[in-house]
């Protein structure tokens, strides 16, 4: 039987570049000529709340086994997300995912997701 562990948002998902950081990346110049060029930050400005929120669900999910509030766990969450939970998670709450869902529920509601978690059984 599944059931809702909790409901999380990240306010931040949607955020514009310019509410995160830069709208365009910094520029540099050359020292031996006049050219310019722009400088790539090694992380995109839009992955750091993302992986700010997985560690933070991580630790929550860690909390809840602690606590035995779950025995399986099934996770759903647009792609990219997804990716950046699992590698958030603990090895111990890891062994506990039964089922990964790679898709975004954000705009459901509950009764909405539960049909969608049962049609991928």
């Amino acid at each position: 039987m599944l059931f809702e562990v909790g409901g999380y948002a990240n306010p931040e998902a949607h955020s514009k570049p310019s509410d995160i950081g830069r709208d365009k990346p910094p520029r540099a110049q050359e020292s031996a000529s006049p050219a310019r060029h722009a400088l790539e930050p090694h992380t995109d400005p839009h992955d750091k709340p993302a992986l700010k929120f997985a560690h933070g669900l991580a630790e929550i999910l860690e909390q809840g086994r602690v606590e035995h509030s779950y025995t399986r766990l099934v996770l759903a969450a647009p792609p990219r997300f997804l990716g950046q939970l699992n590698q958030a998670l603990s090895g111990q709450v890891s062994k506990l995912v039964a089922k990964t869902i790679s898709k975004d529920y954000s705009r459901a509601s509950a009764s909405e997701i539960s049909a969608m978690l049962d049609a991928h059984d």
